[in-house]
């Protein structure tokens, strides 16, 4: 048997004849919509935008804007480093990254709460009135595993340090694995702009840890890049300042042995200051040899620092970016009523399944 055919006009008419159950169940979920949602504690949204620089940028930039005129990056192939502004994002997911960010001082908007993110986060977060219950069920339901780490975790804060990314207790890996979802990076391929984004409860605290954590990653960046060089100079200051200690030795040893052998006719005396003077000049020219290198070291530090232009800085947003309280209502009570439809139609939806 052939099933019957559905036409628009006669859902339409059918529709309206349960009008009232359609104004009673939307208005029904309507109202719990409205309930559910503004029970959601709302979210504010800060980004910054920067141009990191990569190395190798002086040397071949005119290729490189060539390529990227084509929308070909080839800031990675040029770059020496082994992290590029591509991998800064990866850099966000490092819980070590993450941990570093907690004695950044935050203040709430309404100056209410002056401390640091890691207690701001711990004490001062917002949660719905059901968050409790469901989280008590949860732990009735599922296994309930030791913490092995809690008493180290404590021991540490008993220390004065907050938290350790080596050994960290459940209720810290929470914390940081909120924090990375709350602190996200992204980079343009095209154009290598790197964007920041921290989203959190308060507007002045995600305005303040957008800008601390571009600060804390252009000293990352900059600590990374220099660190060779710093090796370098530490070395060669060393060397200096040993040269400089053996070349005042050697002329301190001429100069007494000039002073008490003036008039000296003697062939012995004579070589004797032809040889203190010899090894004054050698460690002069050793001393020198190393100020040089130091200098040259001192140098490649200024060389190898980025510069990161700050192309849009964070601002303390006015208006919340979550939740979505209109498009969430509207989307519940529309599907309310297509539920209601498909309930009313579902003899005929049922037969020409089965067809």
């Amino acid at each position: 048997m052939k099933p019957k055919t559905i036409h628009l006009i006669d859902v339409i008419k059918r529709m309206w004849k349960k009008k009232w159950w359609y104004m009673l169940f939307c208005s029904i979920t309507f109202a719990l919509a409205c309930l559910y949602i503004v029970q959601i504690p709302r979210t504010y949204d800060a980004h910054e935008r920067l141009a990191p620089e990569t190395a190798g940028e002086s040397s071949m930039g005119s290729l490189a804007s060539l390529a990227s005129s084509f929308g070909v990056n080839l800031g990675s192939g040029m770059s020496s480093d082994a992290i590029t502004p591509e991998l800064y994002p990866e850099l966000f997911q490092s819980t070590d990254f993450i941990v570093s960010l907690f004695d950044i001082k935050v203040e709430t908007v309404d100056g209410s709460v002056k401390c640091d993110y890691y207690d701001y986060m711990c004490d001062h977060q917002q949660s719905t009135p059901w968050a409790p219950y469901v989280k008590a069920l949860r732990a009735k339901i599922m296994p309930k595993d030791p913490d092995v780490n809690a008493q180290a975790a404590a021991q540490s804060a008993a220390g004065g340090k907050k938290i350790s990314a080596f050994r960290m207790s459940k209720r810290q890996q929470e914390l940081v694995k909120m924090v990375k979802e709350n602190i996200t990076c992204s980079t343009d391929k095209k154009s290598g702009i790197l964007t920041i984004n921290v989203v959190d409860q308060d507007p002045l605290v995600c305005a303040t840890m957008a800008d601390s954590i571009r600060v804390r990653l252009q000293q990352f960046i900059t600590s990374y890049r220099t660190s060779k060089a710093m090796v370098d100079v530490k070395y060669y200051k060393q060397l200096t300042e040993e040269s400089y200690l053996e070349y005042k030795r050697a002329n301190q040893a001429y100069t007494d042995y000039a002073d008490t052998h003036q008039g000296a006719t003697l062939t012995a005396v004579s070589s004797r200051e032809t040889e203190l003077e010899n090894a004054m000049d050698k460690a002069y020219t050793s001393y020198t040899a190393y100020r040089t290198q130091l200098e040259s070291a001192e140098a490649k530090i200024q060389e190898r620092t980025p510069a990161f232009t700050l192309i849009e800085a964070s601002s303390v947003p006015v208006k919340a970016s979550g939740p979505k309280r209109m498009i969430f209502v509207a989307f519940m009570t529309l599907l309310s009523a297509f539920v209601l439809t498909i309930f009313f139609f579902r003899k005929e939806l049922y037969a020409r399944m089965q067809n």
